[in-house]
């Protein structure tokens, strides 16, 4: 078999895959954030996040806080990741 012959992939395929996975996560996190919203409304009025930094338990407020909390973390980890690959020696 020659070098021509090996499976390089689809280009930008994989780039497409996380933000597509990624994409996902955050809808996720907005979902799971209504479903808190709804279910604990009643319970708790307001929750302390950090300090002076409080949000209220409604769906829409604890799904914009999910989907925050959601793409902040994703973005953190695909930034660092990508920092690191610029240092790769062995990269093709």
């Amino acid at each position: 078999m020659s070098d021509h012959d090996t499976a390089a992939g689809i280009a930008g395929f994989g780039r497409k895959l996380l933000l597509a996975l990624g994409g996902s996560m955050v809808l996720l996190g907005g979902i799971l954030g209504l479903i808190v919203g709804a279910n604990g409304g009643g319970t708790v009025a307001e929750l302390t996040v950090a300090g002076p930094l409080t949000v209220p338990v409604t769906p829409f407020a604890m799904a914009l806080y999910g989907m925050t909390v959601v793409g902040v973390a994703l973005g953190s980890v695909y930034g660092l990741v990508t920092v690191a690959s610029r240092f790769d020696s062995n990269a093709q």
